[in-house]
């Protein structure tokens, strides 16, 4: 039976999802409209490597109140996912370079999370949208390449660090490859219905969490030019396939990387 209780508001509820957290209750931060629940629009939202999944919870509540949308933020805490490997790369390989099976990918804890809600709200709705911002972003687009995604109906993923190559021959989490993966893999991903979104402000290259590696450094001096170079270089590798790129570009003047223009403008998009 599902017990859970979600009052108008912001609130938080602990979701037991026993495949991929070792037996843990996973702490959900979300804010639900006062009416229409079950007609609600459902986003989940995934916050950055800061963990304050709070706080991002916050920062979204005002379009969640305009477009009467339910918001879920999931915290992927420190502990049970320790690092980038675990967290924004989906704990599909280890630190330790190690593959993991499937059923441990934390990718899949969005869609139970999802049904979850859906059923304790009794929703009638059968798809949900997906947000992430930095090192949340990275976990939104490696979802969509990895996964079928078959309840998601539109993501936005905003100023990310370095991007996930889009190549089959490039091992993860650098590229797709040593997933089994293929060319129809790569156009189901380029097939999403996505939006980039990056601020045009976001181009400080001496910012602390900024990644300096060599491999981050060579898709560009900051977050803007790397996420201007990664969608370019996938309209280029979709039209190699045959396959044009679906997804959406936009950038919001003046918006830096943490910006309250950034997650209103990701809820209008998932709203509509």
């Amino acid at each position: 039976m599902n017990s859970l209780q979600m009052e108008a508001g912001k609130g938080s509820f602990q979701f037991f999802d026993a495949v991929v957290s070792d037996q843990r209750h996973m702490r959900v931060f979300y804010f639900r409209p006062v009416s229409n629940v079950q007609h609600a629009r459902i986003v989940i939202a995934m916050h950055g490597l800061d963990r304050a999944a709070s706080d991002f919870r916050d920062v979204l509540v005002k379009g969640a109140e305009q477009h009467g949308i339910i918001v879920l933020v999931p915290e992927f805490d420190i502990e049970a996912f320790p690092d980038v490997y675990a967290y924004n790369y989906g704990n599909v390989r280890s630190a330790a370079g190690a593959f993991l099976p499937q059923d441990r990918w934390s990718f899949g804890i969005i869609d139970r999370l999802f049904q979850h809600v859906r059923a304790g709200v009794e929703s009638k709705r059968t798809t949900f949208g997906l947000f992430g911002n930095s090192a949340g972003s990275q976990f939104v687009l490696r979802y969509l390449a990895l996964t079928q995604a078959l309840t998601l109906d539109r993501a936005v993923a905003s100023n990310s660090g370095i991007y996930m190559l889009p190549d089959i021959t490039v091992e993860y989490p650098s590229g797709m490859g040593g997933l089994d993966l293929d060319q129809t893999s790569l156009r189901r991903y380029f097939g999403r219905r996505l939006t980039i979104l990056l601020g045009q402000g976001d181009s400080d290259s001496t910012a602390f969490d900024l990644p300096r590696d060599e491999e981050a450094l060579a898709q560009g001096p900051h977050r803007l030019a790397r996420g201007l170079w990664h969608f370019d270089l996938c309209k280029q590798v979709a039209g190699r396939l045959g396959s044009p790129l679906a997804w959406t570009l936009r950038t919001i003047p003046g918006a830096g990387h943490v910006d309250q223009r950034i997650f209103d403008t990701a809820l209008d998009i998932l709203g509509g």
